[in-house]
């Protein structure tokens, strides 16, 4: 799935909180596994090098159902909480 618009500090928390195996996937088409909280950080660091705004918009694939929802669930709530529908 493509994420869009994350701080690296955002981006992080949210991937920190995966269970199973995820992989960040790079404009060119490297993936970086994110079994570790240095493989996260050196993944994180490559898309702030590509990234023209600050503002990093990865490709994600994760492998269990359980963190697709995880990362559904807080997309929705960040949606509503910037859109103002939440107080």
């Amino acid at each position: 799935m493509k994420l869009y618009h994350f701080t690296a500090r955002e981006l992080t928390s949210l991937l920190s909180r995966l269970q199973g195996n995820a992989a960040l996937i790079m404009e060119d088409g490297v993936a970086f596994a994110l079994n570790s909280t240095l493989s996260l950080l050196y993944a994180v660091r490559m898309l702030m090098n590509q990234s023209r705004d600050g503002y990093l918009s990865p490709e994600l694939r994760v492998e269990r159902a359980e963190d697709c929802e995880l990362i559904l669930r807080y997309l929705m709530r960040r949606c509503a909480r910037v859109s103002g529908w939440t107080a």
